[in-house]
């Protein structure tokens, strides 16, 4: 018999893997399971994790590890596992080549064979931040930009994107009955006249990006590569 506090609930058991290959979307995060108005979520090793919902409970499956369950990205070992033990690598970034003005970073199968480069491209303007191309072979170049571009928008079209922003903001924040908090850089790749994927980089403590997938012929691999390389390195 237990006196004095009530015996605390058996943790639910540790949210099943899922396979890679089609993620639509993911975060980063060592969340597995959060329930609406509970006090702390139940927590696993540090992974590409992809969200669901069923009725108040939020889950996180995992799908590539990380060796390590620090949560800040600037410490992350650029590679990741496909099991939890981190003994089969499912890819990994070469260190930072400078070519030309531009940095690149070969990404590499658990093979060690080149799948793809993440370009890092700086900005012509003091004012404006680099942006990042991805180069998946037998498509074209795939450009990382900011939703504010110019270059995918109109006057118009930035005012309405500036409105859409505020709203979903408001309602994400009222869903979640949390008070608005300052994200990340928000950037949108295109190949072509082609939407990618979006990625946004979440300053919360847990989880450092979240990325959403519109093709199905991305490579999963090379979007876990943001993940895995800062948006503003030191060099």
């Amino acid at each position: 018999m237990v006196f004095g506090k009530r015996r605390s609930k058996e943790q639910a058991p540790p949210v099943e893997a899922v396979g890679w290959e089609d993620v639509r979307r993911f975060t980063v995060g060592r969340t597995e399971r959060s329930v609406v108005h509970a006090k702390k979520p139940q927590l696993g090793r540090l992974a590409v994790r992809v969200p669901s919902q069923t009725k108040n409970v939020h889950t996180y499956a995992p799908c590539a590890y990380f060796r390590t369950d620090h949560p800040t990205s600037n410490l992350f070992e650029p590679v990741l596992y496909e099991d939890e033990a981190a003994q089969r690598i499912l890819c990994a970034v070469d260190e930072p080549v400078d070519v030309g003005k531009e940095v690149h970073r070969i990404v590499r199968d658990g093979e060690g064979e080149a799948i793809g480069t993440l370009r890092r491209i700086p900005s012509a303007n003091r004012m404006a931040h680099h942006t990042w191309r991805i180069d998946q072979p037998g498509r074209p170049e795939i450009s990382g930009r900011s939703q504010w571009s110019l270059a995918h928008n109109t006057p118009k079209g930035l005012a309405m994107r500036g409105l859409v922003s505020t709203v979903d903001l408001i309602l994400e924040a009222a869903a979640d009955g949390d008070t608005p908090v300052s994200r990340g850089r928000t950037l949108e790749w295109h190949c072509e006249a082609d939407l990618v994927m979006t990625s946004k980089g979440l300053p919360q403590i847990d989880r450092s990006m979240d990325v959403s997938i519109k093709v199905g012929w991305l490579d999963r691999r090379l979007a876990f590569v943001l993940a895995m390389v800062a948006d503003f390195p030191d060099k």
